[in-house]
C-alpha cells in the first residue's frame, strides 16, 4: 500500500534540519520501499506494510494513504475558490477527529477572507489574506482544537497524489 506521511516542523526556520536524501536513504533501509521525498518541508511518500522510525526526533508524523489525499482534494468544500487561485488554499492534517464542541468554537472565527471547515480530521482552509497575514496558523488550529496539526498548500497536496 502506498501513504504519505507529513512530518511537522521540519527544516522550518532553520530548525529541525533533517536532509531528504539521508532519510530517504534511511528509509530505504527499512520495510519501505519506493520511498519518494517532495521538496525540504518533511514530505515523504512510500510503500510499507509497517511504519518504523530510526530517527531520534520527537517530531509529530501524521501518515495518510495516498489515496486519501485524492479524496480531500474531491471533497475540498472551496473547490471553485480554489480553482480560482490556488494560492489560498491549504489543507491541515489532524493527528484525529477534534472534539465537536472545539470544532463549534474554532468554526465561529471563520470568515468570508480566511474561510476553513472542519471535517473528521482534515481542514479546508481558504485564506483571502494570504498565509504570511493570517492569526489563524498552525498553531493555533493546535491550540483551539487540542490536536497535533500540519499543513500543506494546495499545489503539495495536489503533488502528493502523483508522485
Amino acid at each position: 500500500m502506498r501513504y504519505v506521511a507529513l512530518l511537522r516542523g521540519v527544516n522550518v526556520g532553520g530548525k529541525n534540519k533533517l536532509p531528504m536524501a539521508l532519510l530517504r536513504d534511511a528509509l530505504g533501509k527499512t520495510s519501505f520501499y519506493g520511498v519518494t521525498t517532495y521538496i525540504q518541508s518533511g514530505n515523504i511518500i512510500f510503500n510499507s506494510d509497517l511504519l518504523k522510525s530510526d530517527f531520534d526526533m520527537d517530531i509529530p508524523v501524521i501518515v495518510k494513504k495516498q489515496s486519501q489525499f485524492k479524496e480531500i482534494l474531491q471533497v475540498n468544500p472551496f473547490k471553485t475558490r480554489t480553482m480560482d487561485d490556488a494560492k489560498f488554499m491549504s489543507f491541515g492534517f489532524l493527528s484525529e477527529i477534534p472534539e465537536q464542541d472545539k470544532v463549534e468554537e474554532v468554526m465561529s472565527f471563520s470568515t468570508e477572507l480566511e474561510t476553513f471547515k472542519i471535517v473528521n480530521n482534515v481542514i479546508y482552509f481558504y485564506c483571502g489574506v494570504g498565509f504570511g497575514k493570517t492569526k489563524m496558523t498552525n498553531a493555533w488550529f493546535e491550540k483551539k482544537l487540542d490536536v497535533v496539526s500540519t499543513m500543506r498548500n494546495y499545489n503539495t497536496t495536489l503533488k502528493l497524489t502523483e508522485l
